[in-house]
């Protein structure tokens, strides 16, 4: 029984059986890990939450479609109720598109402030002009008996019109300024716009009778934020925008034909044929309406590439590797030195390592990721270093923590701002860990049984030591 008591402890005090149990406590710091990873997933809602309470006053994402004519005709429709034919008239709209539109201006960027949050918004200058050809309403329905050409609007849909912050006119032909009236101007359509009655603009009408060829021209001004898109609504779309923002993600059906991104901001051009898109250049508004344009729009996102929740997220999938490391250097002093260290003692150096997330999170919402990041790491970084120089009653190994956590987290702040490279540079960083750790434990006798021999209970002498 003492024999079997005796193997016990020493299989307990073996170095393979303090790398299991440091592995196993690694696996267990999970839980707290996961909790961070919740605590962040938690704040990050709540400045979601900040950003559409901001949004709703400011702007949102933009999406600017049009313009179009709408026109109202009527059509006679004949059913039959037995024997007898009745006749109706029924009222409907056709719907015709620019031949070239021609869309240019600038999206100044701007920083808003909430509580302890920050919200990237924009304010767009765009200046939207183009050329109607006269329309043909045999293309859409040539059983019309008759056209309401004197009540012809010409229609913008803007996503979230409460961005509006000027007063909007279209110019027809150069020289005739129509005001814009909210909404769209068609009954049953919830797209919210503006239009323009065409009937202010002689020289675009021919009495009651046709619609003229005639170009336009038209100034906006609006707020957003996230996004700004516009749809290819004519046989020929331009796009133009610049901006001061430096992280532009150009999304949608069509990224532009020529762009330049730099620090100080970008300028992007696109160019669409209407051959791109699955939308007529006219038809009947009920068998379609504005929103066929949804799948086919195209534009920027104002994109942070990395805000410090999504930072910290990314650092937390290094987790593991990130305790593995510390772990392993306390270990390996711990058999260096000869001095033992409990495995409460690493507990505690596992959870220190886990509350710099927390530190980092809390101190990034107040004075931004970079200096969050500085502090965190240097606080954490000291006290487990002093921690450690004291279990082990050497300076040397406090020095050596010290160097081992200055790399490490400096390394971990690389690979973080890396986007591209992140996972190479965190691969690269666990197989020279990895490395490290087999061949400097290469002589080490992991079993316990070559070390100094101690006496038995009865005596007789036994290989190894406590």
């Amino acid at each position: 029984m003492s024999d079997i008591m005796y193997s016990a402890g020493r299989v307990a005090r073996s170095p393979a059986f303090k790398f299991f149990l440091i592995s196993f406590q690694i696996l267990l710091l999970l839980i707290p890990l996961l909790i961070v990873s919740g605590l962040v997933s938690e704040r990050e809602g709540r400045s979601r939450e900040v950003e559409r309470d901001v949004a709703r006053t400011w702007g949102g994402a933009q999406q600017l479609t049009g313009p179009f004519i709408v026109v109202p005709y009527m059509v006679r429709i004949e059913t039959k109720d037995g024997d007898k034919l009745i006749a109706q008239t029924q009222e409907r709209r056709a719907v015709f598109l620019p031949e070239d539109l021609t869309i240019s201006g600038t999206g100044a960027s701007k920083v808003l402030h909430r509580s302890i949050f920050d919200i990237n918004v924009y304010t767009a200058s765009l200046a939207v002009s183009g050329r109607f050809a006269a329309p043909d309403m045999n293309e859409i329905d040539p059983n019309a008996i008759s056209v309401r050409w004197r009540d012809a609007t010409l229609v913008l849909a803007l996503s979230d019109v409460a961005g509006l912050k000027e007063a909007a006119t279209v110019t027809i032909n150069g020289r005739e300024a129509i005001p814009f009236a909210p909404s769209l101007g068609v009954p049953g359509t919830y797209t919210s716009g503006m239009h323009a009655k065409l009937s202010g603009a002689p020289s675009a009408i021919e009495g009651d009778t046709a619609l003229k060829d005639f170009s336009f021209q038209a100034n906006l001004v609006f707020t957003g934020s996230g996004t700004m898109t516009i749809a290819p609504a004519a046989r020929e779309t331009r796009f133009e925008l610049t901006s001061d923002w430096a992280h532009p993600s150009f999304m949608g059906a069509f990224l532009p034909v020529d762009r330049t991104v730099s620090e100080k901001g970008f300028s992007a051009k696109w160019r669409v044929p209407h051959l791109a898109r699955s939308v007529p250049q006219a038809w009947m508004l009920a068998d379609g309406g504005f929103e066929r344009f949804s799948q086919h729009q195209f534009g920027v996102a104002f994109y942070q590439p990395l805000d410090f929740y999504g930072l910290v997220t990314r650092a937390l999938k290094y987790g593991i590797l990130f305790l593995a490391v510390g772990f392993m250097g306390v270990f390996m002093l711990e058999l260096l030195s000869g001095k033992r260290v409990h495995s409460v003692q690493y507990l505690f150096v596992g959870l220190a390592m886990v509350f710099f997330y927390v530190l980092l999170l809390s101190l990034a919402e107040h004075i931004g990721f970079t200096p969050a990041y500085i502090a965190a790491s240097v606080a954490t970084g000291g006290m487990l270093s002093t921690y450690v120089s004291r279990a082990l009653e050497s300076a040397r190994s406090g020095l050596i923590m010290a160097a081992l956590f200055a790399l490490l987290y400096g390394f971990l702040y690389l690979i973080l701002q890396l986007e591209d490279y992140a996972l190479l540079a965190g691969a690269g960083l666990g197989f020279v860990a990895l490395t490290v750790v087999m061949f400097a434990t290469l002589r080490i006798d992991w079993s316990g049984l070559g070390a100094t021999s101690i006496r038995g209970p009865a005596g007789d002498v036994r290989p190894g030591g406590a």
